[in-house]
């Protein structure tokens, strides 16, 4: 449930259940990817020794790199934080944000309103990004995750509003001044550190990472609106397609498994001594589908058992036949959403 200014913010069940309820989420499938992984290369020669391919940044593993990667601190550690399976980064710095969400951003939020927190958080992580202050962590992403709490707080004033008849529509959640601060903000900031630094930046990934995560914060905005208010955008119909819709569900597990898995796949096929043309084609003609098959079958043996209600809900109805159902927008769907 998102939490919105009419209930103060608070989180239902206070701040351990939503630990307990993200933990519960997020951590069973990313013990299984790390516990499959490591067992992979202990026993499996071709993973566990440097070949000359990219899999050779993910060696050696050893006590202090299971053990980081196993309590989600690994992202703390610059030799350890690519090691065993790149990707796994990434959910340790979601698992930290859990965190830093009730302690940090929602304390901030209350006292400054979402547009500000929003904007500091963003240009904070921009500058620690410029000056490689933690830069591994990926501080930025602190601020992308706000990007995101904002989008969903503009979407529920909308639904609320809408239900009221009070919605302008020429509005973003709040006077038009705070989203021309929010994006001039953005702007003036990312300019001054860019300038500042554009030999330096040039070769980061922050800065794209940044442009987009905003970015996608302004369309999901726009179509979350759009969707509570009764007016189904062609973007919002085309993501909800099915496939679109099964595709997301296994997402998580795809993300925690597949890069081992092609990794695998090429240490195998270099022995052959094919062509690159031919090795590429039985990378993605072979190798990927296979790879794909292995993640659906983790998914349904480990995280469908840990879906939360919303992701059953959507299970359910990709199972059926019948279309997805539209967003609800009557004073039932709203009670139901709150």
């Amino acid at each position: 449930p998102v939490v919105t200014r009419f209930d103060r913010y608070r989180l239902p069940g206070g701040f351990w259940k939503f630990i307990w309820r993200r933990a519960r989420r997020i951590i069973p499938p990313y013990w299984a990817s790390l516990v499959v992984f490591a067992l992979i290369i202990l026993f499996v020669p071709v993973m566990g020794q440097p070949g000359g391919t990219q899999w050779d940044t993910k060696l050696p593993m050893g006590w202090g790199t299971f053990l980081t990667h196993f309590f989600l601190v690994h992202d703390f550690f610059p030799q350890y934080i690519g090691k065993i399976n790149g990707p796994m980064w990434t959910v340790a710095v979601e698992w930290q944000i859990y965190f830093l969400m009730p302690l940090l951003i929602l304390p901030l939020w209350k006292v400054f309103g979402g547009w500000a927190t929003a904007s500091s958080l963003v240009l904070i992580g921009m500058w620690m990004g410029s000056e490689s202050r933690y830069s591994w962590m990926h501080p930025w992403f602190v601020g992308l995750f706000a990007v995101g709490m904002l989008a969903a707080e503009l979407t529920v004033k909308a639904r609320d509003e809408h239900l009221t008849g009070k919605l302008n529509a020429s509005k973003l959640g709040g006077p038009r001044w705070q989203g021309g601060v929010f994006v001039a903000a953005m702007f003036v900031g990312m300019l001054l550190v860019f300038f500042r630094n554009r030999d330096y930046w040039q070769h980061q990934t922050w800065p794209s990472e940044v442009v987009l995560g905003i970015f996608a914060g302004i369309l999901l905005t726009w179509m979350g609106r759009k969707a509570v208010t009764g007016e189904h955008t062609w973007l919002a119909r085309f993501f909800a397609w099915k496939p679109f819709v099964l595709a997301g569900l296994v997402s998580y597990t795809i993300y925690l498994f597949h890069s081992p898995l092609l990794g695998l796949g090429n240490l195998l096929l270099l022995p052959m001594g094919l062509y690159p043309k031919w090795q590429f084609l039985m990378m993605v003609f072979v190798v990927i589908p296979i790879t794909l098959a292995i993640c659906v079958g983790m998914w349904w043996l480990v995280e469908r058992n840990f879906l939360n209600r919303r992701q059953k809900h959507a299970t359910r109805e990709v199972s059926s036949r019948g279309r997805l159902p539209e967003v609800e927008t009557d004073d039932e769907g709203a009670r139901t959403a709150r």
